[in-house]
C-alpha cells in the first residue's frame, strides 16, 4: 500500500474509532492482536503496522454496530480454528442472530457481534460440505439475505493458504446520517460507494481494501462476487455469490 496509502487507510479510524485488529500466519498458525480503541492513537497498531509480520494478513478497523458492546471479545478478526475473518456490515434484528447458526454452534461463540454469528454460519456450512468454502461463503450470504435483508455482508476471510474477499453489499443501505454524524464529509456518489471493495495487483502482491480513502488505479470488485487469491501463486479467481 505504500506509507502514504497506509496512512490514509489508518485515517478511517476517524470514523471507525471502536476497535482495531490485524490477523496473520506465521506457516500455517494463525496470530492475532486487537485491542478495543481507535487505531489512530493505539502505539501498538502503529508498530505493528510497520513489521513484517508475514506474507498474508488483515486489518480490521471497526465500527461498532449499535447497541453491540465495544470489547476485546467483539473486535475483529475472529477465529475459528486455522480460519479469520473481519466483517464490514450490520445484520439486524439481533435478537434473531441465533438463526444464522444451526443447533450447538452457539457455545462457538466468544462475543456478542452480528459478524461473529456470521462467521459461524460460514463455518457450520463449510463442516457440512465436505471442505467447499466458497460453496460455504455462498450457502451463508444466502441464508442471511433470505433472513435479514442486510446492508452489507463485506468481509476478508484467511485461510492458511488462501484469501477470500466476499463483496455483497445494498449500496442504498449506507447510513449516510451516520456517516456525516461522525464527521465525513464525502460526496453522495461517495456514499453510494462506501461499501465497494477495491483490489490492487502488484507483481508481489494482492491488496484487497474498502473504499472511503484514495484507490487510485486499483480494481472494483463486482458486488456479489467472491475474490479468492493463492497464498503461495497469487493466482486469482472471482466467482459469483
Amino acid at each position: 500500500m505504500g506509507a502514504d496509502g497506509f496512512a490514509e487507510f489508518t485515517g478511517l479510524a476517524a470514523l471507525h474509532s471502536d476497535g482495531w485488529g490485524m490477523g496473520w500466519y506465521e506457516g500455517s498458525e494463525p496470530r492475532l492482536r486487537k485491542a478495543p480503541e481507535s487505531a489512530e492513537h493505539a502505539p501498538e497498531y502503529a508498530k505493528l503496522a510497520h513489521e513484517m509480520l508475514g506474507d498474508i494478513g488483515l486489518v480490521h478497523l471497526r465500527w461498532a454496530t449499535p447497541g453491540l458492546e465495544i470489547s476485546e471479545r467483539n473486535t475483529h478478526p475472529f477465529r475459528y480454528g486455522p480460519y479469520l475473518l473481519a466483517h464490514n456490515g450490520a445484520i439486524h434484528p439481533q435478537d434473531r442472530l441465533g438463526e444464522i447458526i444451526p443447533p450447538g454452534w452457539d457455545e462457538k461463540r466468544a462475543g456478542t457481534t452480528d459478524s461473529e454469528f456470521y462467521f459461524l454460519g460460514i463455518m457450520s456450512r463449510l463442516e457440512e460440505n465436505g471442505g467447499d468454502l466458497p460453496k460455504a461463503i455462498g450457502g451463508t450470504t444466502a441464508h442471511v439475505e433470505e433472513l435479514f435483508a442486510p446492508a452489507s455482508l463485506n468481509a476478508i476471510l484467511l485461510t492458511p493458504d488462501k484469501l477470500y474477499a466476499i463483496n455483497w453489499h445494498d449500496a442504498t443501505k449506507v447510513a449516510e446520517a451516520d456517516l456525516r454524524k461522525r464527521g465525513w464529509v464525502g460526496s453522495q456518489d461517495d456514499v453510494l460507494a462506501y461499501l465497494d471493495l477495491r483490489y490492487r495487483i502488484t507483481p508481489e502482491a494482492v491488496v484487497v481494501a474498502s473504499t472511503g480513502w484514495p484507490q487510485d488505479g486499483w480494481d472494483l470488485l463486482p458486488n456479489r462476487h467472491l475474490l479468492v487469491v493463492d497464498r503461495t501463486t497469487l493466482h486469482r479467481e472471482i466467482k459469483p455469490l
